[in-house]
């Protein structure tokens, strides 16, 4: 039985006070009693084309593939940076990095940004989250809007079992969504779960063998506790064909492990009678790099292995069966698609992104990723790598996407230009060859950051916080 208005109302006189609202209004107050619960589930560092449900070889994703036949797959679906923070603060709140100022040159999410949490929380829902990413912690704002965000890193700083706290998450999370069904709430749950992320959970050496062939096991254990890029960037060690062969190998055992985890979580739902009643969401924030372009993890990178990910939607009412959506679409759309199923679309203010559930929406003519300077990733290999040149990596890039056409461009002025078409592993750089197209791709991009509305963004947030350094150490991300 859902609990009655009065109630609900106390509920969201509540969430308004702590948003800080002086007036609340009828129609802000008012839950309607067939509005949706939302589950958002982000697969951190998890690229769409290492997805048995989008099509690779091995069974890495039978989960994914159960909710994509029971709802809608993305094909075409675009994340707005390469790497999480910059990315989740889009998916939260429906901008690009240029507008929500969360980028790798402040290190957080400014207060004056509105969340999808906060939208509903607003509106009445119960909002929680669960996050194994130390990125994205409540002090670097991305808490806003929830009312309860537990960092299940911060139960053992320093480990590098992330799917010991992803699977905390996802028991933490169906305990209070079944506490929310009895009580008959509207809730919003977001989960981040980490597990893919290097370096690799010491259970992934027992999947290992969904590679064809065995594997050296000394290697093997070896590469599993690498933990980025930047010590091979700055040629610490080397990496051969074999080496991503077997790096494959663990990152795809790792998907796997964390599949079963998605599962875990729709199956309860299900058990508890309310999955057919819940906006079901699965995403990434980014892909990885596995020797693509030479290159590991997913740093300095706009290419499709980190910039394509999956994005895979289940709800019956919106979302027919099996259905395989092409368009081009961005991390930007979840939030607009959430308000308009939830009802809310009307309320809140148009943003440049568009509900994935109307019809009559337009397609994006193109998409956009950018990044700033890398700061954190100077200052490690100023540190550590005296003699390395810093402008490879000292430079912002933004990538402009069409559904055929890639533009990458460099504040130094360098451009890459790829027909993704005709050469889906961006192989061939056109920039000298077809200069007319990459200047009309150019020249959209321009075009595009003039119109837009970039607040000034916030000072930068150091990484003071020695439980937080040490998390982001065993992450790769300091040394």
């Amino acid at each position: 039985m859902r609990p009655r208005r009065w109630q609900r109302d106390l509920v969201a006189l509540a969430a308004a006070a702590t948003l800080g609202c002086t007036q609340v209004g009828e129609e802000e107050l008012r839950q309607e009693p067939d509005r949706p619960n939302v589950v958002l589930v982000v697969l951190d560092t998890t690229r769409a084309d290492t997805l048995s449900a989008y099509g690779y070889p091995k069974p890495t994703s039978p989960s994914l593939e159960s909710l994509a036949q029971q709802g809608a797959r993305f094909d075409q679906a675009m994340t707005t940076d390469f790497w999480t923070l910059p990315a989740h603060a889009s998916l939260l709140t429906g901008e690009y990095p240029r507008v929500h100022q969360a980028t790798s040159e402040t290190n957080r999410l400014p207060r004056r940004a509105t969340t999808l949490a906060e939208y509903l929380l607003r509106a009445g829902y119960r909002t929680r989250a669960y996050v194994s990413n130390a990125w994205i912690g409540g002090d670097r704002g991305f808490g806003q809007g929830f009312e309860a965000y537990i960092e299940t890193w911060k139960s053992n700083p320093g480990a590098t079992d992330d799917y010991r706290f992803d699977l905390a998450g996802v028991e933490g999370a169906s305990a209070w969504a079944n506490e929310m069904a009895d009580a008959g709430e509207n809730f919003f749950l977001f989960l981040n779960l980490n597990s893919a992320h290097m370096p690799y959970s010491p259970e992934v050496m027992s999947l290992v063998d969904l590679s064809p062939e065995p594997r050296p096991i000394e290697r093997t254990r070896m590469l599993r506790k690498v933990k980025g890029m930047w010590a091979y960037l700055g040629g610490s060690y080397a990496l051969t064909e074999e080496d991503f062969e077997i790096l494959e190998d663990l990152y795809t055992a790792e998907i796997l492990m964390v599949d079963r985890l998605v599962g875990r979580l729709a199956d309860s739902l299900d058990r508890q009678g309310i999955l057919d009643d819940t906006v079901f969401i699965v995403t990434a924030d980014h892909g990885e790099n596995l020797g693509d372009h030479g290159m590991v993890d997913h740093l300095l990178s706009m290419y499709e292995t980190t910039i394509r990910v999956p994005l895979i939607i289940r709800y019956p009412p919106s979302f027919p069966a099996k259905s395989q959506r092409q368009e081009l679409v961005s991390l930007i759309d979840i939030v607009p698609t959430v308000l308009h199923l939830c009802g809310l679309g009307d309320r809140y203010p148009a943003l440049a992104a568009r509900s994935l559930a109307r019809p009559d929406r337009a397609s994006h003519e193109f998409v956009i990723a950018e990044n700033d300077r890398p700061m954190n990733g100077i200052g490690l290999m100023e540190a550590n790598f005296p003699d390395f040149d810093l402008r490879k990596i000292d430079r912002r890039m933004r990538m402009l996407r069409t559904e055929q056409h890639k533009l990458i461009w460099h504040d130094d002025g360098e451009i890459e230009l790829y027909d993704l078409i005709a050469d889906p592993a961006e192989l061939n750089d056109l920039s000298s060859l077809d200069p007319e197209l990459g200047s009309r791709l150019l020249g959209m991009l321009e075009t595009w950051e003039q119109a837009q509305a970039a607040a000034a963004p916030p000072a930068a947030l150091d990484v003071t916080d020695p439980k937080l350094r040490e998390q982001l150490r065993a992450l790769g991300y300091l040394e």
